[in-house]
């Protein structure tokens, strides 16, 4: 068993930066995941001016072609009428971004690599322990060969799958799909966000480049029928929404996953703490996944400062 001061499981975004922020106060960490590279994930991330601001000071951001600026977003309801958030009324230059999340993940894997305090191991967790004293990582190596780590303190950011197990303080399934796809209206997205509420189904449009990415929650049976029948899709979306763009073009084969609320009651243990989506899995709506992620980050990483002891 080889023991380490301190242990992050989980390679994503909140991993990474997690680890990075731990380093710039002198600390070191070894951070386990199966796979860093991420290079072939074609998700596009909305962040926060926060998210930015984080991202930023740990000189992780993005270049400039693989991010769109949000600069307003437009919230209207069918019936009900149309309001709007403007980064000037908050005194922002932006309200956020869209973001390639392949980017985001190579720059702060470049970091890391370039850290002497960070040890990046590659590796499949098989299971966490917590006790009184350590923590315990039994993992398979590069090799297929299992490995034992002991830790004093352990950080899981690797999603919520390891503690699948744990007792949810709230667990509740919306029986709904999350449909994702690039669309091109006639009207260009001039870095206006839009979320339309009130038919079948939260309707998010995020400028990307010169289009716009698409994230529509919808009942599981209607999202599948949509998925597989692309002009149906397109009808649809213009009947929601887009016709008032000019009408809207698919760009991208959709893409679905399904939609839940999770959250641990307990997310600082004995010996192990839970951040990101390991500790909450949100609803795509709110925008607020990765954005609460690297919120974590910061907290946790400010309490770690002010403790002498790890």
């Amino acid at each position: 068993m080889t023991h380490k001061k301190i242990v992050i499981v989980g390679g994503g975004p909140v991993g990474l930066s997690m680890a990075i922020k731990l380093a710039k106060q002198g600390k070191a960490v070894s951070l386990i995941d199966q796979g860093l590279t991420k290079a072939n994930d074609a998700r596009v991330l909305a962040l926060s001016h926060a998210s930015y601001e984080v991202l930023s000071e740990l000189q992780a951001w993005p270049d400039k072609d693989c991010t769109t600026a949000i600069n307003c977003v437009q919230i209207s309801h069918r019936g009900l009428g149309i309001t709007q958030i403007t980064a000037p009324e908050l005194k922002l230059n932006q309200l956020g971004f869209t973001v390639k999340y392949a980017s985001v993940c190579a720059k702060l894997e470049a970091i890391a690599n370039a850290e002497p305090l960070i040890q990046l191991i590659i590796g499949n967790v098989i299971a966490v322990h917590d006790g009184a004293e350590f923590a315990t990582i039994c993992y398979s190596d590069a090799n297929n060969a299992e490995q034992i780590l002991s830790t004093e303190l352990l950080i899981m950011a690797e999603g919520g799958k390891l503690l699948a197990d744990q007792p949810k303080k709230i667990k509740h399934d919306y029986q709904q799909q999350a449909l994702i796809f690039h669309i091109q209206t006639t009207q260009k997205p001039a870095n206006l966000a839009h979320e339309r509420f009130g038919g079948i189904g939260p309707l998010v449009l995020l400028p990307f480049e010169d289009h716009y990415v698409v994230v529509w929650s919808l009942a599981s049976d209607l999202a599948e029928q949509l998925k597989a029948n692309h002009p149906q899709l397109i009808s649809a979306l213009d009947d929601e929404f887009t016709q008032r763009l000019g009408g809207a073009k698919l760009l991208s084969a959709p893409v679905i996953f399904p939609l839940h609320l999770i959250q641990i009651p307990q997310r600082v243990l004995k010996r192990i703490i839970l951040i990101g989506n390991s500790a909450q899995i949100v609803h795509p709506v709110s925008a607020q996944g990765l954005n609460l992620g690297l919120r974590d980050v910061v907290q946790l990483s400010d309490l770690i400062a002010e403790d002498e002891q790890i």
